[in-house]
């Protein structure tokens, strides 16, 4: 049944994130999965590859000095498909975030293949990670 799996796969990948075990997302991303994030912000950008997909990740933290952090709502799946619902919350610059996004995941084998970033607001988002 791949659509309870590929719920596991996202409710592991959050989970590792609020726990800042970025070594545990090592076994759930293809070696050339992509991640794309819309905008023209601090974070915007198509990233290539799993260490490029780490590194994007790992400046979600830096860029707003720790306090970045997501609450996974809600998780829907299907054969090849994740979607995950989540409030995105942090400062950076003297600038708040707190809004909803969902990222959208293509899943074949047990790997994350593609993500992308959707912001429920667009223009909130791009404010808070413009330069």
């Amino acid at each position: 049944m791949p659509g309870p799996e590929n719920e596991a796969i996202v409710r592991r990948i959050f989970g590792a994130f609020d726990r800042k075990e970025g070594l545990a997302l090592r076994g759930l991303f293809a070696d050339d999965a992509v991640w794309s994030v819309s905008g023209g912000g601090a974070m915007a950008g198509t990233y290539r590859g799993r260490e490029a997909i780490f590194r994007f990740l790992a400046k979600l933290p830096k860029e707003t000095d720790g306090t970045y952090g997501s609450e996974l709502i809600d998780v829907l799946t299907s054969e090849h498909r994740a979607a995950a619902l989540y409030r995105a919350r942090g400062s950076r610059r003297g600038r708040t975030l707190e809004l909803d996004q969902v990222l959208l995941f293509t899943i074949e084998g047990g790997l994350v293949r593609e993500v992308l970033a959707l912001p429920s607001d667009p223009g909130a988002f791009e404010a808070f990670w413009a330069p």
